[in-house]
């Protein structure tokens, strides 16, 4: 059965090791689907808190990277492909040759150390997440895996749905059924946070970050492909 894996793992050869470790305020995510084609040679990420001629700067003498192009088409975004140094230590191709893809996948913040990438996975069954598991281990990572749940009713052509977690997909749902989103509302966000057993504060955020997951991984890739 399928499994939803979220994991964090770092390696002093990783992606973009020498920007994160230079610049620590920095916010990167990957589009999703850049990662999910083993013979990937150009990764779209988009940068946060950064600014570009630092990042650009950074960037090129990262000695993970081999190649950095800025994507100023579309404005405001802060997008940048880029080309990983063949010695780059990457697990997203391997997530794909064991039969997997990349649902979500960002930098960690701040305040791990080393600095390196918070990321879901939707693999085929466990043992394809202890295979990974094996062989991050046996090239040096950092690896640990956070959450590991197996998906009864996986949409594979749609992995959209499943980069949300269980409890924001429930806080959603129930903001939307209960007309939260309404307007005017139909309902407050107190009414919504009763209805899940929450307080407003846990329920407000994890609508947010929701909404936020959700523009990321629907809007943001089809701005891109226009």
């Amino acid at each position: 059965m399928s499994t939803l894996t979220e994991v964090r793992f770092a390696h002093e050869d990783g992606a973009l090791a020498d920007t994160l470790d230079e610049l620590p305020d920095v916010d990167v995510r990957v589009l999703p689907e850049t990662s999910t084609d083993p013979g990937q040679v150009m990764y779209v990420m988009a940068f946060e808190n950064a600014d570009e001629q630092t990042l650009e700067t950074t960037l090129r003498r990262d000695h993970t990277v081999s190649d950095v192009r800025p994507l100023p088409a579309f404005e405001g975004c802060n997008l940048w492909g880029v080309a990983f140094d063949d010695e780059t230590k990457l697990l997203g191709p391997r997530v794909t040759r064991d039969g997997g893809f990349v649902v979500d996948a960002r930098s960690e913040g701040r305040e791990q150390d080393p600095r390196g990438w918070h990321e879901r996975w939707l693999l085929p069954d466990r043992e394809a997440a202890h295979n990974i598991w094996t062989y991050a281990r046996d090239e040096g990572f950092e690896f640990d895996v956070l959450d590991l749940h197996r998906q009864s009713d996986v949409d594979v052509e749609n992995p959209i749905r499943d980069s949300l977690t269980d409890q924001q997909r429930a806080a959603l749902l129930t903001a939307y059924e209960r007309g939260y989103f309404a307007e005017p509302r139909d309902a407050s966000l107190e009414a919504v946070a009763d209805a899940l057993g929450h307080s407003p504060s846990a329920a407000g955020g994890r609508i947010k970050r929701g909404l936020k997951s959700l523009i990321e991984t629907t809007l943001a890739v089809d701005y891109r492909k226009e």
